[in-house]
């Protein structure tokens, strides 16, 4: 028997597409996961004089799920980096030597000919007397990241690819880090603080699909872009005016900036933090509806475009104690 706190998962990113690595995981503490291996089932489709459908062989081996964490600051860096570029990397304070600033922004172009996004192997034990669960080749195609008024920053990705082995189990040992939760934010949109902000979630969403080709190997051979990089925002407001509305109406592109602080600090004086740069994003939908007797709430969702001023369309800075990722 095994239970759910039982299992391990760590993330280690590989030097190329075809190539597993456990050398350097990263590992994290789900709340969820379904990462699965699935295969596909060919029907053979012959008329044989009979009522019953032909038999089935094994068809596209393929790797997908999401993995959803409580993103205290070192875990979250991994996740940024599943999704961006490599990240710009600098020491926080002139004598620190244990707070790190990293600066994220998506890939401009391919990690490579193979994988749109930097690989990386998924290693998964189940607390069960087997063997792990590896799986590689993969990309994150999503993030999602969500904050709620008393809640933690929550972070999901989704997975595609990928191939898969069993190996021997690896000892987990777990990054020091703190969650990041609600109370030490700020979210100003257009230069104007959000003071009704009741709940947000940014989405990234790098739109890949795994690809099978012509070859001896059933899992896929690489991993690519389907369409254009996506970035979205949702959430819900009290209505307490309509400057907002305002600013749907108009459909102005404005500057969205999320600033969140950890509780603990790493030296003194430095505190782990996400800063969330969006520099040219609208508002789509803001609709105006009455509920119920008690406060109006509006839900939104917005969209960001490139902005080339900043030369992305969304940046994250994130100041942790992990020197790298």
């Amino acid at each position: 028997m095994s239970y759910g706190q039982d299992a391990r998962v760590g993330i280690s990113f590989q030097g190329t597409y075809g190539t597993a690595s456990v050398a350097s995981l990263h590992w994290l503490e789900p709340i969820s996961e379904s990462v699965v291996l699935s295969k596909a089932q060919i029907m053979q489709k012959g008329l044989r004089g009979i009522y019953d459908k032909g038999l089935n062989q094994e068809g596209a081996n393929t790797i997908a799920g999401d993995l959803t964490i409580e993103a205290k600051a070192n875990a979250l860096g991994v996740l940024l980096s599943s999704v961006n570029a490599t990240p710009t990397t600098s020491t926080t304070g002139a004598t620190s030597g244990t707070m790190f600033t990293h600066v994220f922004r998506p890939r401009q172009s391919d990690f490579s000919a193979l994988s749109a996004e930097r690989p990386f192997t998924y290693l998964k034990f189940m607390g069960d007397a087997g063997s792990a669960h590896q799986y590689f080749d993969l990309n994150a195609d999503n993030l999602e990241l969500s904050i709620s008024n008393g809640e933690l920053l929550t972070a999901k990705i989704g997975i595609v690819g990928g191939s898969y082995a069993r190996i021997a189990s690896v000892a987990a040992t777990y990054s020091g880090s703190n969650a990041i939760d609600w109370s030490v934010s700020s979210v100003v949109f257009g230069g104007v603080a959000l003071a009704n902000l009741q709940s947000l979630s940014i989405t990234q969403s790098n739109n890949l699909q795994a690809k099978h080709l012509v070859d001896t190997d059933k899992f896929p051979a690489r991993i690519k872009r389907t369409d254009s990089r996506m970035i979205e925002i949702s959430g819900t407001m009290i209505f307490d005016d309509q400057v907002e509305y305002n600013s749907f109406l108009a459909q102005s592109d404005q500057v969205l900036n999320i600033f969140l602080r950890g509780q603990a600090q790493v030296q003194s004086g430095f505190f782990e933090s996400l800063l969330v740069e969006i520099p040219s994003v609208r508002y789509t939908e803001l609709p105006l509806v009455v509920a119920g007797a008690g406060e109006v709430e509006v839900s939104f969702k917005g969209i960001a475009q490139y902005h080339t001023g900043s030369a992305t369309a969304i940046s994250y800075t994130l100041n942790c104690g992990r020197s790298g990722f």
